[in-house]
């Protein structure tokens, strides 16, 4: 800090403004200094820009202010306007804020200084007088281009339809339920004749006429001006007495939810609307409520008595609305599938949670064994799972990463499911690497009692950076053993995929005893290489059978100490085989 109080880099930053400054462009008027930033007034002239209609409207000289705060120049500058002129312009905040980094973790480079700001800043005006700014992907455009939320309060999903999200102004009511300290759900919209369950608690839509170009305020005032502006007083005192009434029947450690249907007038359907959202203690909304019957217009300052609202983030995961990350990737075959899985071991159990979160309806685990303190080195249990049927802890962790994946765990042997029938599932997962339940899989496939996919999968004994993946698409006469046998036959004659001839003899790379006398020997692996193999076993999978191409692959995960192809297909050939079931490594 030198003896004006500015950091160097502050001073750094003046220093090259005012080289910089140029009637033609940017020119420098005046600096404020105050205990958060330097404030620089700058004239930026705009008789240069190509004019459009719908573009920003300015005058021949704007006035702008550019805040140096004392962490540049980590972090950018930013720039206001004293007016509200540019209300509703795309990337302008609350009306008075210039947008100009979208991101600014990966946008602002805070080497090019000055220099580089204002020619970013210069670049904005051009797109905004230009009229090349899109208001319909504008982030939280509605509401002011802003990001609602106060640190501390908890989030509200939304995961289905909200009433009937139409234009004009309404109010409906609610139905929620308290998932945790940090989350709430929607769970659905009141209407007549519906029955609210006991776990749950009402809670407020409104839906507005139009939008809120400079945010949602900090009262509940806020939002009654905000109706009065938009419509009238009539729905003003509808708004109270909803409010009033919702308050009466929640208890006082509860709190009232409002959440804001804001409409974007440059989108259509539902997915127009932009959703907000605040919360009041329940014995706070009297005060709240008495203190906006005195406040009739938004620009007048609320009472001082009255009590601020909470921001609660609205996730929005609305199917109409909101697109899944994944939805062009192979993993969107298994979304909405029933899946059997078999083995919940180091490949089976992150395969699982891979279905799980790819989108599954309906996952049945198969597995006998228990969670012992060894496993968690690589596969993802946890301390308070030792003691528990792996099938029990893995469908408690797939539950946790999506409540609507229907997880049913059943402590039993994987071929008894043959006995039982599948044909509920859409596919059956394999990682038991048991001879057992190879040679049943073998004898259904060969008989053409079976008739729903198969993927199998394993990992070499020395390392767990190999993988052998096979997938039958339900087509007669093809079985696992014999895709398993095409394989063998590829990797015994060509050279150079004789390491994959490791899954055929085991015996050439040892096993490992993690407690001798006391546990049966397994692969030696981390937890890092199974979950490698198993997320390239779900990608290569999926991929199979949204084709429906039967066939076997072996692969190589990046880190693999093998000189080897990184992934080879074979098509599925040949009758069904009468050999021994094969074994590999393990799952």
């Amino acid at each position: 800090m030198n003896e004006t109080g500015l950091t160097e880099y502050q001073f750094r930053a003046l220093g090259e403004l005012d080289q910089l400054s140029s009637p033609d462009s940017v020119s420098v008027v005046e600096c404020i200094e105050d205990d958060a930033a330097l404030v620089v007034a700058v004239d930026l002239a705009t008789d240069t820009f190509a004019k459009v209609d719908g573009g920003l409207p300015v005058e021949s000289l704007e006035r702008l202010y550019v805040q140096i705060p004392k962490e540049y120049p980590w972090v950018p500058p930013q720039a206001l306007v004293d007016h509200h002129r540019w209300d509703d312009y795309p990337h302008v905040l609350q009306g008075t804020r210039l947008c100009l980094y979208l991101d600014p973790a990966a946008e602002w480079d805070p080497h090019g200084g000055m220099r580089g700001y204002l020619q970013r800043l210069w670049d904005w005006f051009a797109d905004a007088i230009a009229d090349r700014f899109d208001a319909a992907t504008a982030l939280f455009h509605p509401v002011g281009g802003v990001f609602h939320r106060t640190p501390g309060a908890p989030t509200v999903v939304v995961a289905e339809q909200l009433a009937d999200l139409s234009d004009g102004f309404r109010i409906s009511k609610l139905t929620m339920r308290q998932r945790s300290d940090h989350r709430l759900d929607v769970i659905a919209w009141e209407r007549p004749g519906l029955q609210r369950p006991s776990d749950t608690f009402p809670g407020i839509l409104v839906v507005l006429s139009d939008t809120m170009p400079r945010g949602g305020g900090h009262y509940l005032s806020d939002l009654a001006a905000t109706i009065r502006a938009q419509d009238s007083r009539n729905q003003r005192k509808q708004f109270f007495n909803v409010v009033s009434k919702t308050a009466r029947s929640l208890t006082r450690d509860q709190y009232l939810h409002v959440i804001m249907a804001v409409p974007n007038r440059h989108l259509t359907g539902e997915a127009r609307f932009h959703l907000i959202g605040w919360r009041l203690p329940q014995p706070a909304v009297a005060k709240a409520v008495e203190s906006a019957r005195q406040r009739h217009r938004s620009d007048t300052p609320p009472a001082d008595h009255e009590p601020s609202v909470e921001w609660t983030y609205i996730d929005d995961v609305r199917p109409n609305v909101s697109t899944r990350r994944d939805h062009v990737r192979p993993v969107s075959w298994f979304a909405a599938r029933s899946v059997e899985l078999w083995g919940c071991g180091a490949l089976g159990s992150w395969i699982a949670e891979h279905l799980v979160r790819a989108g599954v309806e309906s996952i049945t685990l198969r597995d006998p064994s228990y969670v012992t303190s060894g496993l968690l080195v690589r596969q993802n249990f946890t301390e308070l799972d030792v003691g528990r049927p792996k099938v029990d802890a893995l469908a408690d962790r797939l539950r946790a990463i999506s409540s609507r994946a229907n997880v049913t765990p059943v402590q039993s042997f994987a071929q008894t499911s043959l006995q039982e029938g599948t044909k509920s599932a859409d596919v059956i997962v394999d990682c038991t690497v048991n001879t057992a339940v190879s040679a049943a899989l073998d004898q259904s496939q060969a008989e053409g009692g079976l008739r729903t996919p198969v993927v199998q999968v394993a990992t070499d004994n020395e390392t767990a950076s190999l993988g052998i993946l096979t997938v039958t698409t339900g087509e007669p006469g093809v079985t696992t053993n014999g895709i398993d046998r095409a394989l063998h036959d590829a990797a015994a004659t060509d050279r150079s995929l004789r390491p994959y001839l490791a899954f055929w003899n085991p015996d050439d790379h040892p096993s490992l005893t993690p407690t001798i006398g006391c546990s049966v020997p397994t692969f030696h692996g981390s937890a890092a290489d199974a979950s490698a193999v198993a997320s390239t076993t779900v990608t290569l999978a999926s991929t199979a059978l949204s084709r429906r191409i039967s066939g076997g692959y072996l692969f190589a995960t990046a880190h693999a100490p093998h000189d080897v192809p990184r992934c080879v297909a074979v098509p599925a050939t040949g009758p069904p085989s009468s050999e021994q079931s094969p074994v590999h490594g393990t799952g």
